[in-house]
């Protein structure tokens, strides 16, 4: 039985409502929190709990199977195109997540930062932060203290060069208030004020996330929801919140399905911002069930579409792989074409000299002396601040399958 909103409830009958919002909060597996949510200019506050509900069961055995079949897939991708894959999943999330709050950035703005080519590149942080989640990297997000110092690495440089009056100025996070506008001019949400209230609450929601004695993956939509109704900065917290996300779920998931939640939230902004709206709504009394089993679709989707786009990139390599083989009888050339087609149908970006070095474990001088030998047309070469980046031409497979 699908799981109803209490606030839909209360339009066919009130008092079935009130009925129900009792049994639902008094039941025994339900989880209460130290965490009160009231929306915007409205008169009640009501205490933040969860329903453990079948529903939510079955969602979760969902995704951990998807996961699993991943995993098989995972298990059948060579190193080299996966890692490849990471990187290209990484420019996707960072990307989806920056149009999901309007924020400006270019696939090659991109792709420069994660290569480190400039440390003046806005992204360079951010870049640096989603690829610690390929290491599995431990990061601190214990207390209030360690958000802050996080977002100060990862976001803060970024915001400030945006607008210097969000310039954070509070003890830990913001001093003043912030209200959240429909996109209309119409307040639908003010973040918590005065700072003590912030940080108090921000005590308790990473507590949640840390919490043991919940599933992770509930207890990350929890906290995904909490962080964006307290708003402790006065921008970025919806790039910050997403990234925390990530790393939690990072914690039972295949870290490829965490590069892609963004990607999935984007593909349904509308719903995204509306779960918010509907766990704030006055009615639903701090019900966050609904909240978590729609961030859960979330994940799920985010599994799916996962799988598909690797599905989509081997197919694409295996198909393609023994032609690119039958172009030279060179043993070493016919191992760059393999690379280089790899960085064109994955990274995007293509691979420097030093970067085909280490892959073949050759000098530099034998990559180049290959290099003299290929056809120009079957290369395509970037150059990035003064660095070539080398990938293959596309339409040589075309050439060669005709």
């Amino acid at each position: 039985m699908q799981y109803q909103k209490l606030q839909n409830i209360y339009y066919k009958d009130e008092k079935i409502y009130l009925q129900e919002y009792e049994q639902r909060f008094q039941a025994l597996f339900t989880k209460h929190f130290d965490f009160e949510i009231k929306q915007f200019n409205h008169r009640y506050a009501y205490t933040a709990f969860l329903c453990y509900t079948e529903e939510l069961v079955v969602l979760l055995e969902k995704i951990y199977a998807e996961n699993q079949k991943l995993l098989v897939l995972l298990n059948k991708t060579p190193d080299v195109v996966l890692k490849q894959f990471c990187l290209l999943c990484i420019i996707d999330e960072v990307k989806a997540s920056n149009d999901i709050e309007g924020n400006h950035s270019t696939r090659r703005e991109l792709r420069e930062a994660m290569e480190n080519i400039s440390n003046k590149n806005r992204f360079v942080s951010t870049m640096n932060k989603y690829k610690m989640l390929l290491s599995e990297n431990e990061i601190n997000f214990e207390n209030a203290k360690a958000v802050r110092a996080f977002y100060d690495e990862f976001a803060h440089k970024e915001v400030i060069e945006d607008n210097p009056s969000n310039e954070l100025d509070g003890e830990i996070f913001r001093r003043n208030p912030v209200d959240i506008d429909s996109g209309t001019g119409k307040t639908i949400h003010r973040g918590m004020y005065p700072e003590e209230k912030v940080i108090g609450y921000m005590e308790t929601a990473l507590e949640v996330f840390n919490a043991h004695d919940i599933p992770v993956l509930i207890k990350n939509a929890i906290f995904h929801y909490m962080f964006a109704y307290i708003h402790p900065f006065y921008d970025g917290n919806g790039r910050t919140a997403r990234f925390m996300a990530s790393y939690g779920l990072s914690k039972n998931l295949h870290y490829t399905v965490c590069l892609r939640l963004s990607v999935a939230v984007k593909k349904n902004t509308k719903k995204y911002y509306k779960m918010f709206a509907n766990a704030d709504a006055e009615l639903n009394r701090g019900d966050l069930t609904p909240f978590v089993i729609e961030f859960l679709e979330f994940v799920y989707q985010a599994v799916i579409d996962t799988q598909r786009l690797l599905e989509r990139k081997l197919k694409q390599f295996v198909a393609n792989v023994k032609v690119l083989e039958d172009i030279t009888d060179d043993d070493i050339t016919s191992k760059m074409y393999v690379l280089l087609f790899q960085a064109s149908i994955l990274y995007g970006q293509g691979l420097t000299v030093a970067q085909l070095e280490k892959q073949l474990g050759k000098s530099r001088n034998t990559i180049m002396a290959r290099f003299s030998k290929i056809p120009k047309e079957h290369i395509i070469v970037n150059t990035v601040k003064k660095t070539n980046y080398y990938k293959l031409n596309l339409l040589l497979l075309r050439q060669q399958k005709s």
